[in-house]
């Protein structure tokens, strides 16, 4: 079980989910993508090859087909990775990520407003990178939790900046849809950043070999409810192996 990460977050984000897999003995390797975390990347070295690159890295490593889970962000990456890698994965799961559609960027999924933020807080940057405000973490990313719990707190103080380069790339697929791999969205479904008409949008991009599995929760789902992230994991480890 690999577990990627998503937008300005690393492989933190996933703790509280990995040590409940491990709990059911379910294997589980969490990693930060370059420029992310602790990773020391320059961030205007990070490409979606980079994040791809990554990915593959820690596939290559495990003796068997893996299960790729895939944050918010790393839609597009372990798409790159299935089509790279198609033997070695056993099951994609989009974690309330974005399945874009051909040509278009991880801006462009964005709303106008959202978009232009972005665009200026990483142009008055000088490594070409952006964090976003406290005030959209804690309205987008974390709207099931008191900006003063303990998990707000948590995540505001490991957001690192994001790259802004590999949110420009196009999508572009060339095999992905041929791939005979099962795929699983998992929506959490108070999650206001990848709401309803994002996540359909998605579905509609992955077309109908995709299942939709729903949980309680937010963006930061698996902080805020790491119990039931976990256990829609376990039940598509379940399913798989």
């Amino acid at each position: 079980m690999l577990l990627v990460h998503g937008s300005m977050q690393g492989a933190w984000c996933w703790s509280a989910v990995a040590t409940a897999l491990d709990q059911r003995n379910v294997p589980v390797d969490a990693f930060d993508l370059p420029g992310h975390g602790r990773d020391t990347t320059p961030r205007p070295l990070v490409s979606v090859r980079s994040y791809t690159d990554e990915i593959i890295r820690h596939i290559d490593l495990q003796d068997r087909a893996v299960i790729l889970v895939g944050h918010s962000m790393a839609g597009y990456a372990i798409s790159k990775a299935l089509e790279q890698r198609a033997s070695k994965i056993a099951h994609l799961v989009f974690f309330s990520a974005q399945a874009r559609a051909q040509g278009q960027s991880w801006l462009d999924t964005l709303d106008p407003a959202t978009r232009a933020l972005y665009r200026a807080l990483a142009d008055a940057a000088d490594d070409g990178s952006f964090r976003v405000p406290n005030d959209t973490i804690n309205s987008r990313w974390l709207s099931s939790v008191s900006p003063d719990s303990t998990i707000a707190r948590f995540v505001r103080s490991h957001v690192t900046p994001q790259p802004i380069q590999p949110l420009l790339e196009p999508a572009e697929l060339t095999g992905f849809n041929s791939i005979n791999v099962p795929i699983t969205y998992i929506w959490p479904v108070n999650d206001v950043q990848n709401n309803h008409s994002r996540m359909e949008a998605s579905l509609n991009n992955l077309g109908a070999r995709a299942d939709l599995m729903t949980i309680p929760g937010d963006h930061e789902a698996m902080l805020t409810h790491p119990r039931e992230s976990a256990s829609a994991i376990h039940t598509v480890w379940n399913s798989t192996c």
